[in-house]
């Protein structure tokens, strides 16, 4: 009995050391790539070429917008939007905007496609807005969805949308301080969505979930607003709050305001949670000049120790 427990060891043993050698071989030898490779973001950032350098012989006048992974740059004015690809100059594409303006363009964080907002200025009455979605690789496929019903002149301002439920939230201006939330989806059900603010600041979204999250610029309260069912709650402590904006990690950044308007306290929340002050601010400050990342960067650095008491 143990003569065969033996042989059955020794067997074994054989057998993973040849499994071994093959792993080797195949991993070491028949596959081993014939010169070094880099990995972006891992070799430093002089092996990463600027979208700057990558476009700058494009020249024209207009803002210049690049896709996530820099292989499309689009150039921008209110009249005109013209897209270039990194590989081939001479790949221009001109997209026809129907004879309207841009109000709002961007690129999608996770994929080469614009969403861009298109509104007629010289319009009588009520027209419509164009919320349009273009993908380069297929320009004749453009998607175009209308926000009906909207005031002469109307316009969006800002979106935010959430890459995993296409959830898109726009903030349209129909007047002087005077704002209208609507909201689209993959099945194009556009609505408008009714808040109780008119004057509305900074708007997010989960990326991941159909949470909306905007902001009273009058009355400094920020709300958080549940597409699902269309629910919606008061989450600012007690103070005049203004949204700065939404992570991936689902933490929501603030600033309280104090009475001339000015910055003076940071604060990083999440929903269900409640907000914790993260920093005070010193230095004259408005809101316009907050970041996440700036906010982030004040929560990191150690607090000022209080001076002592002679």
């Amino acid at each position: 009995m143990k003569r065969h427990t033996s042989t059955w060891l020794l067997c074994f043993a054989a057998g993973i050391a040849l499994q071994g050698a093959v792993y080797w071989y195949l991993d070491s030898v028949k596959f081993a790539p014939d010169s070094d490779f880099y990995v972006t973001g891992t070799q430093g950032e002089e092996t990463v070429t600027p979208a700057e350098e990558m476009f700058g012989e494009v020249t024209g006048t207009g803002t210049r917008y690049y896709s996530y992974n820099r292989e499309y740059m689009a150039m921008v004015t209110p009249t005109a939007v013209t897209i270039y690809h990194n590989q081939d100059k001479s790949d221009v594409q001109k997209i026809d905007l129907k004879g309207r303006e841009v109000s709002f363009f961007e690129w999608l964080p996770d994929r080469n496609l614009v969403l861009m907002a298109l509104y007629d200025p010289d319009a009588r009455g009520t027209d419509d807005i164009i919320i349009a979605q273009y993908n380069p690789l297929s320009p004749e496929h453009e998607l175009d969805t209308p926000i009906e019903g909207v005031p002469a002149g109307a316009k969006v301002t800002a979106m935010a949308y959430s890459t995993a439920t296409n959830a898109v939230y726009m903030k349209v201006k129909v007047g002087e301080e005077r704002y209208r939330i609507y909201r689209t989806d993959a099945n194009y059900d556009t609505r408008r969505i009714y808040v109780q603010a008119e004057n509305i600041g900074h708007i997010d979204v989960y990326y991941d979930r159909d949470v909306f999250f905007y902001d009273d610029a009058d009355e400094g309260v920020m709300y958080a607003f549940n597409g699902s069912d269309s629910s919606w709650r008061t989450i600012s402590p007690p103070g005049f709050f203004r949204l700065i904006g939404v992570d991936h990690d689902k933490q929501i950044y603030a600033v309280r305001l104090g009475k001339d308007k000015q910055v003076e306290e940071m604060y990083i929340g999440k929903l269900g949670v409640g907000f914790e002050s993260v920093a005070k601010v010193t230095t004259p400050l408005t809101v316009e000049q907050v970041t996440p990342a700036l906010i982030r960067e004040r929560a990191a650095q150690p607090a000022e120790s209080a001076p002592r008491k002679e």
